[in-house]
C-alpha cells in the first residue's frame, strides 16, 4: 500500500516508501506521515463532456465557417455571365499576351496519358477539403500553441477570396470558349455530390483559387515550423495543385497567382487582428522560447 492515498472521515492518510529501498530494509523504510486535513476531501480530475472539449469546439467552429463561407460565396454570384466572361477574356488577352496561355494545351497532354484525367480528377477533389483536414489536424496534435494564430490566418484569407469573388466574378476556362471540359463532375457526381451541392456552388468564383491558395498557406506554415530538411518538399503540394486545377478547367494559372495573393493578405489582416486584440497569438514563424 506504499505511496497510496487514503480518505476516511475527512481524513487524509497518505503513506510513502522510500524509493528503491533494499528489500530487506523495506520494512523500516516504509515511513508513514499522518496529515489530519478536516473538512476536506480528495479531489481527482474530471474530464470535461465531450461537446466542451476544445478540439471537439474547434471542429464545429471550422464546419460553422465553412458553411457560412459557401453560403457568401453563393450569395455573391452574379445575376448574369456578362460580367464573368468579359474577365475571362482580359485574363485570356493576358496570359496569350506573356506567351502563357497553357491550360488548353495542358488539359491534352493530361488527357493523352493513360489514367492522367482520372488522377487530376482525384486529386481536385480530395486535395482540397480533405486536405485541410490533414493539415489542420496534424497542426492541433504536433503544434497547438501555434494552430490559433494559422487557423485565423486561414478564415480570414477566406474572408478576402469571398471580397474578390464579388468585386471581380470570372468565368472559368471551361465557361470561356477555349473547347476544355471539367473532368471533376464525374468525380463528384459519385454518390451524388453534384445533385445537393449544386444550388450552393458560384460557377463564376474562379479568381481567385484558393485550391492552390490552401496549398500556399500549408506549405509556408510547414517549411517554418518543420525542422527536417524534407519539409520543403511542401512545396510540391501547392506546384501540383496548380497543374491539377488547370488540367481539370477549373481556373487559369492567374487564378494560382490570385491565391497565392489572398493568403498574404489573409496572413496580413491575422497579424493585425493580433495586434489589434493582443491575443499573443504565436505565428509559425516564431520559436518557442
Amino acid at each position: 500500500i506504499a505511496g497510496r492515498s487514503f480518505s476516511s472521515s475527512g481524513k487524509l492518510l497518505r503513506i510513502a516508501r522510500a524509493p528503491h529501498a533494499p528489500e530487506k530494509r523495506q520494512g523500516a523504510a516504509v515511513v508513514a506521515f499522518l496529515e489530519v486535513t478536516q473538512g476536506q476531501e480528495i479531489e481527482h480530475p474530471v474530464r470535461p463532456r465531450f461537446w466542451k472539449r476544445p478540439g471537439f469546439q474547434e471542429v464545429l467552429t471550422f464546419a460553422a465557417l465553412m458553411l457560412v463561407y459557401e453560403w457568401l460565396r453563393d450569395l455573391v454570384a452574379p445575376s448574369s455571365t456578362v460580367l464573368p466572361l468579359t474577365h475571362a477574356q482580359s485574363v485570356i488577352s493576358a496570359e496569350r499576351g506573356l506567351g502563357l496561355l497553357v491550360e488548353p494545351g495542358l488539359q491534352r497532354h493530361v488527357i493523352d496519358i493513360p489514367g492522367g484525367q482520372s488522377l487530376v480528377s482525384w486529386l481536385y477533389t480530395l486535395g482540397h477539403t480533405p486536405g485541410f483536414v490533414v493539415f489542420f489536424v496534424w497542426l492541433w496534435w504536433r503544434h497547438r500553441d501555434q494552430f490559433s494564430f494559422v487557423r485565423t490566418w486561414f478564415w480570414l484569407s477566406h474572408a478576402v477570396a469571398v471580397m474578390v469573388f464579388w468585386w471581380w466574378p470570372l468565368a472559368p476556362p471551361r465557361f470561356s470558349g477555349l473547347g476544355m471540359e471539367d473532368p471533376t463532375e464525374q468525380t463528384l457526381r459519385l454518390g451524388g455530390a453534384t445533385s445537393w451541392f449544386q444550388p450552393f456552388r458560384n460557377l463564376y468564383a474562379a479568381m481567385p483559387s484558393l485550391h492552390v491558395g490552401y496549398t500556399v498557406l500549408y506549405a509556408i506554415v510547414i517549411t517554418l515550423i518543420g525542422v527536417s530538411s524534407w519539409r520543403f518538399a511542401a512545396w510540391i503540394w501547392p506546384a501540383a495543385m496548380l497543374v491539377v486545377v488547370m488540367a481539370t478547367a477549373n481556373h487559369y494559372w492567374l487564378d494560382g497567382v490570385g491565391g497565392a495573393l489572398t493568403i498574404g493578405a489573409g496572413c496580413s489582416l491575422a497579424l493585425l487582428a493580433n495586434r489589434v486584440t493582443g491575443a499573443g497569438m504565436r505565428k509559425p514563424w516564431e520559436r518557442a522560447a
